[in-house]
């Protein structure tokens, strides 16, 4: 097999690992805005935040960003834990499903930065 097939690939998939990339903003918005409502005692909006953390744990895999991956699974299993829960949400539950947000943000835009480096060398 020849060298260019394998290179024109590879170009294929860094741009579509950039266009899921380019969308992050949006993905961890979500969050937050899911994560607004939880903590406002909308307890309709856990099982949503829950499903967005899923949706990130297997994309951000799918697409071979395993941090994001990684940190949206302990999101997702934090929401889920806290989805059987009758009393209200303690601070440091609502901290630590920030943390993780904030985790992924911080994940995301490393693997930007690490995919500019990548197109650049």
């Amino acid at each position: 097999m020849s060298p260019e097939p394998d290179h024109h690939l590879a170009q294929q998939l860094r741009a579509l690992r950039r266009e899921y990339l380019a969308d992050s903003r949006q993905r961890v918005d979500e969050l937050r805005r899911l994560l607004t409502r939880v903590s406002a005692g909308e307890r309709a909006a856990l099982p949503d935040l829950r499903q967005a953390f899923h949706r990130l744990a297997g994309s951000g895999g799918s697409y071979g960003f395993p941090a994001v991956s990684a940190r949206s699974r302990d999101g997702e299993r934090l929401a889920a834990g806290l989805s059987g829960a009758d009393a209200a949400f303690q601070p440091a539950d609502l901290e630590s499903l920030r943390d993780c947000i904030e985790d992924i943000a911080a994940a995301f835009a490393e693997a930007l930065n690490a995919l500019d480096a990548e197109s650049l060398s």
